[in-house]
């Protein structure tokens, strides 16, 4: 398990800006950048940066506004962000169309422009290792979850220690692709590494989806169900969320 992070340098205030969909959000505000959205960041700061909207838009952002308003990317591995934005020639009924390409202009906002933390999916091949004898209960995971560019992302509560390092991942087995009934089964992972978890903090996580898994499915889309243990005592999955996705969802964009 070599993804780690601490939990205190992630906590977000998430509260009050949210969204259980995919789609991007207009605003009226004028005083502010006027469309917001979760993406998956592809490019570089050589060839430019293209920004996948999980409503299915491609966003390209002017150099400039990249570097004002997020300078530290070209030096990151970032591939998840929550984003604000306006829309260069914004089309005339405000809405961004999925598979169209924008041009947009970064813009600061209290609540937007930071890294979504990721993390990858293992596959298990034996029911005695740690993802299934040391898999700890998450506090709390909305069943609102949704999968996009190359990620299944969930809004998850956690009980941490700050001066302790969790361990957090997705895993899946072969019984976990049930092609018959159409459906991919992901496990969470979570080991708090404390005896003292008494901290608490709440934040959207996206999962890197499994590619190989997508050569099983023979249709457009799949039901994904994401499962964790959520009592105390008890070392059983219970399922925590469940989306439909498409199954090029599997792929994270290139470029």
């Amino acid at each position: 398990m070599k993804t780690t992070l601490k939990l205190k340098t992630l906590l977000l205030a998430l509260a009050s800006v949210f969204a259980f969909s995919s789609c991007l959000d207009d605003s009226e505000d004028s005083s502010g950048p006027a469309y917001f959205s979760y993406v998956t960041i592809a490019g570089d700061q050589l060839f430019g940066y293209k920004f996948y909207a999980d409503n299915g838009a491609i966003l390209v952002p002017t150099t400039t506004s990249v570097e004002q308003v997020l300078p530290g990317l070209k030096n990151s591995n970032v591939k998840r962000a929550f984003v604000s934005f306006d829309v260069i020639n914004a089309p005339a009924d405000g809405f961004l169309k999925p598979n169209e390409t924008y041009q947009i202009e970064l813009g600061s906002s209290y609540y937007s422009n930071y890294a979504i933390p990721t993390y990858q999916t293992i596959l298990s091949f034996e029911p005695t290792d740690s993802l299934h004898t040391d898999n700890q209960v998450i506090n709390n995971v909305n069943n609102n979850i949704w999968a996009a560019n190359g990620y299944v992302n969930a809004q998850m509560t956690l009980n941490y220690e700050q001066s302790k390092t969790f361990y957090l991942n997705t895993y899946y087995t072969e019984e976990d692709i049930n092609v018959d009934n159409n459906t991919f089964n992901l496990n969470l992972y979570y080991n708090s590494k404390s005896n003292n978890p008494y901290d608490q903090g709440t934040s959207v996580f996206s999962f890197r989806l499994p590619e190989d898994a997508a050569f099983h499915y023979q249709t457009d889309s799949i039901n994904l169900i994401l499962n964790a243990i959520t009592n105390y005592g008890d070392k059983q999955l219970t399922k925590v969320g469940e989306c439909k996705m498409a199954v090029k969802d599997f792929y994270a964009p290139m470029y």
